[in-house]
Formats: structure tokens, sequence, C-alpha cells
């Protein structure tokens, strides 16, 4: 599981390689192991060359990338993603969303995205479930998304597939 803060996530006295290898460690994965796997994601996700650093010399990317190696690591049937790149900037942002495609598409991991954003929906999506508002939030709708890849933003489909789902959120809207 991922959380909103990238820093909250990960232990900051432990480098990259030791924040990816903890769930395995917890797990019993023989060192040997469990180098070679740390190895495997830290490379996926682009940070090998990084490994020896800690949370604090790590941009806001990079430790949401430490975070994916470290949940692929222990082999999870589902990946759960809640809000992991709100606090991200634009820019960071949009290469978080190209990082992560490339990584599901390498892993074929089914992972569960949740977001407020409904562009970014779109644009990571296979389908968009749409919930109600408040504590006691259910599954309103499940929509779809048929855009090829990558999702153009300027596509009058992008656009259509925006408006649907935007029907289904605004007459909650406050």
């Amino acid at each position: 599981m991922f959380f909103q803060n990238a820093d909250a996530a990960l232990f900051p006295w432990l480098t990259a390689e030791e924040n990816v290898a903890f769930g395995l460690r917890i797990q019993g994965v023989p060192t040997a192991r469990r180098a070679q796997v740390v190895e495997q994601y830290l490379r996926l996700v682009g940070l090998w060359d990084d490994r020896a650093k800690y949370p604090r010399q790590l941009s806001g990317g990079m430790k949401q990338r430490i975070q994916i190696a470290r949940g692929l690591a222990i082999d999870p049937a589902i990946l759960l993603m809640d809000e992991p790149f709100a606090a991200l900037d634009a820019i960071t942002r949009r290469f978080m969303h190209a990082e992560l495609l490339r990584i599901w598409a390498a892993t074929g991991k089914t992972i569960v995205f949740v977001t407020h954003d409904v562009g970014e929906a779109i644009v990571l999506a296979d389908r968009i479930g749409v919930m109600t508002r408040g504590p006691a939030a259910t599954l309103k709708a499940v929509l779809p998304v048929e855009l090829p890849r990558p999702r153009d933003l300027a596509n009058p489909s992008f656009a259509a597939t925006y408006g649907r789902v935007e029907a289904l959120l605004l007459p909650e809207a406050h």
C-alpha cells in the first residue's frame, strides 16, 4: 500500500536499497535472493545507481519509485496505490504517469490506483470506478477507458471520456 506522503512511507534511516528490501527481510527471504530481487526492482524503476541514497537525498518522484519497487518486491497479487502522486509537481507527476505505465507493462501487475484527478485516472486506467461521496461510499459506476496508449489529452475522445466521468461526479459535488 502506498501513502499520500512519500516521506511518511519510507524509513528515513534506511537507504533506498534497504527500504526496498524491508518487506523481503520481514518475510524471511534469504540474503542472496533478497539482493537479487532488490536489484531487479531498483533497476526496473531506474534507481539502481541511487541505491545507497537516503530518502532525504531523493526527489519526490524518486521516493515514489522506491515505494513502487518496495511494493513490487514482495510480489503482491494487486498493487494498491492511494493518491501516490498527489504531492508531486505537474511535470514530475506526468513523468510518474509514464513510469507507472512502463512498470505496469513490464510486470503485468493489477494496480488499483485511487485519485481525485479525473485526467490522471483517464491517462492511467483501463477502467475507472466512480465512488459515491462520504464515509459510507460505495461504487457508483465503472467506466471502461477505451483509448489507445499513450493517451493524448488533446484527443476529442479523451475529452468525451472526461465528460462522462465528470457527469457522474458533478451531481454530488459540493
